[in-house]
């Protein structure tokens, strides 16, 4: 006779501390900006859903049971409840978004149409997820900032940095030249390199060091500029204004001066 083995109760859930809520956060994050580059990226988004869903449940187990533990926390995002039932032809319902990755999880047909439809579901699910695991977390610089930035070097030649910026769509490059902090900007480097023939090949030659003293325009970020992970978003945005200072902060590693802990645009903070 087979032996009768003991049924051992699921785990009960723990609730999230807020460093989890900032992981998950970034997990999302880096997979929407990966299938915004990508529609491959759908992939990304449905590894960090089973991520999300395992550590919800407790237990290993497939998007189907994961939904009701992820569905709980999305009730804490505006966008995936509010919104979706006052305008419901704009945003669309949590239940609608997660059966539509659902389905194109399980689904080989990864291509053309069908990919982009089920990528703008995914990411669309990302945002709001985005910002219900957010909902209790106290916004300070560190739990809304991009760790492990993108900075150049001045020694570096400017056709790195142009190709820095091309391949992610940055608008601004942070950069270090004498113990200052300086950002070199999109239009800058336009009017740079706005030149034909010979210049413009000799300009993406140079240094970004030689290229600023060619009289390249970069933008001069003093102390007052620099943030601090501890710094209040309310603090941050109160001090800032729409026509004035870069769109783009550097947050200071204070633990190890002249290292960059991350950044942050205002893109983060909508």
């Amino acid at each position: 006779m087979p032996l009768n083995r003991p049924r051992h109760p699921p785990p009960q859930p723990r609730a999230l501390l807020s460093e989890e809520r900032v992981y998950y956060r970034d997990r999302f994050r880096e997979a929407r900006y990966a299938a915004l580059a990508d529609a491959e990226g759908f992939g990304a988004i449905c590894f960090a859903l089973e991520a999300l869903g395992l550590r919800l449940r407790g237990m290993q187990g497939t998007l189907e049971t994961y939904k009701p533990h992820i569905a709980e926390c999305a009730q804490r995002s505006l966008v995936l409840t509010g919104l979706a039932a006052r305008f419901p032809s704009r945003f669309k319902s949590f239940e609608a978004l997660y059966r539509t990755v659902q389905t194109a999880r399980n689904d080989a047909m990864h291509i053309g149409a069908y990919a982009r439809h089920a990528t703008t579901a995914a990411i669309e699910l990302c945002i709001g997820l985005e910002e219900a695991l957010m909902a209790d977390v106290e916004r300070t610089v560190g739990s809304v900032m991009v760790t492990s930035p993108i900075s150049v070097e001045p020694w570096q030649p400017l056709a790195h940095a142009r190709q820095l910026m091309l391949m992610h769509s940055f608008s601004f490059l942070p950069v270090q030249i004498a113990n200052a902090w300086w950002l070199i900007s999109e239009l800058g480097l336009a009017k740079f390199l706005g030149v034909n023939g010979e210049t413009k090949k000799n300009r993406l030659g140079q240094t970004i060091d030689e290229a600023k003293a060619a009289g390249m325009e970069l933008v001069e970020l003093h102390d007052d500029d620099l943030l601090r992970s501890t710094m209040t978003i309310a603090d941050v945005l109160k001090q800032s204004t729409v026509s004035n200072g870069p769109m783009l902060w550097l947050v200071i590693d204070e633990d190890h001066a002249g290292h960059l802990a991350g950044v942050l645009s205002p893109f983060e903070l909508m």
